[in-house]
């Protein structure tokens, strides 16, 4: 496992009052608060007034529509609410990252990834670890401190985090501590201990969750050393479209096709939502550029396809899925319309003249 090292976190503080305009968190986890919501007995009408849309969709939402929608949900199921919401995550909750860390051979590895790919799920916060003799220290830097959901935004994600190391794992993990930031009333206190199976304190410097470094070599039992380094490079493909360096409409709507491929259908009115443009107004700075939504989507798919299958032993159906299929057949219809050959011949073509 690489050294633990913090620093290759960004450091600039981003409070939700003040937050850019293309803070966000991703469609996939901001499912699983609506989910959530939707069990504790809120209405689809009220949490679309939270939200300020009709429903969560395939779109990325505002860091504060999630705020304004965790607040409504706590204030009608209880000052639990957030620990609850963290013990609802599963691998969809992260998108391709969930994949990624199932493919991780250790929980430090896993880890790591979370270090390095935190910003393709969310701008709430950023997450750091420092070794510290036989323990190891989770911070989680909250970039929401002011809002009045900080305290539940903290005890869903460290109850997230607790939740994912144990499903990676395959056993519970309790032998550890948790320290949050706010205060809350002893009863809430006494049934996040309860649930979590933790020390927990309130009141502390920052939040942080401190654990037996030996737990940073638990096996991962769905580990896939095959599969690991083509999906590290997947979401290095999505974390560089998260980050654009170039300009022109044509690269911005090709890096929002990456950013979204692996996450269903890739809409034009999705990713002209990402772009805050219009469906019709995107459709025209696309014509006047010379390039059809559909000829980008498909040229994307084509390149990552024949990447995908040339340079890795990656199943046929995980390249598919990877690059938004719905199933394997869709995939099968879409590569031999562009090359004229199925996928698992165009991959031995590629090896036997390679």
């Amino acid at each position: 496992m690489p050294p633990i090292d913090g620093s290759i976190l960004p450091t600039a503080s981003q409070d939700s009052n003040t937050a850019s305009a293309s803070a966000r968190v991703v469609a996939p986890y901001a499912h699983t608060l609506w989910e959530a919501a939707r069990d504790e007995g809120l209405s689809q009408a009220q949490m679309a007034a939270a939200l300020g849309r009709p429903a969560i969709g395939e779109c990325d939402i505002p860091i504060n529509a999630y705020l304004a929608l965790l607040q409504a949900a706590r204030a009608h199921a209880g000052p639990l609410f957030g620990w609850h919401l963290g013990q609802q995550v599963k691998p969809t909750t992260y998108g391709v990252n969930g994949i990624l860390l199932l493919a991780c051979p250790t929980l430090g590895e896993a880890l790591q990834q979370v270090l390095r790919f935190e910003s393709l799920v969310h701008d709430l916060g950023r997450s750091s670890f420092t070794a510290q003799g036989d323990q190891v220290v989770y911070a989680w830097r909250n970039d929401c401190a002011t809002h009045p959901m900080a305290g539940t935004l903290a005890e869903s994600v460290f109850s997230g985090i607790h939740t994912c190391a144990q499903w990676l794992v395959g056993k519970p993990m309790g032998d550890f501590e948790i320290a949050f930031m706010h205060h809350t009333d002893a009863h809430t206190a006494a049934r996040i201990t309860e649930r979590s199976g933790a020390r927990v304190q309130w009141g502390a410097p920052q939040n942080r969750a401190i654990f037996p470094a030996s737990v940073l070599a638990w096996p991962i039992p769905q580990a896939n050393k095959t599969l690991l380094p083509l999906l590290q490079q997947h979401a290095d493909s999505l974390l560089q479209a998260r980050h654009p360096r170039e300009s022109g409409i044509v690269a911005q709507v090709r890096q929002c096709i990456s950013a979204r491929l692996g996450q269903g259908a890739v809409k034009l009115a999705d990713v002209a939502c990402d772009l805050c443009l219009s469906t019709r107004t995107l459709q025209r700075r696309l014509l006047e550029a010379g390039v059809a939504y559909q000829a980008l989507l498909d040229a994307t798919r084509h390149e990552l396809a024949r990447h995908y299958l040339a340079s890795s032993a990656m199943p046929v159906a995980e390249v598919g899925f990877l690059l938004g299929f719905q199933d394997t057949p869709a995939f099968h219809h879409a590569f031999k319309s562009w090359e004229g050959t199925g996928p698992g011949q165009y991959r031995a073509s590629v090896h036997v003249h390679g």
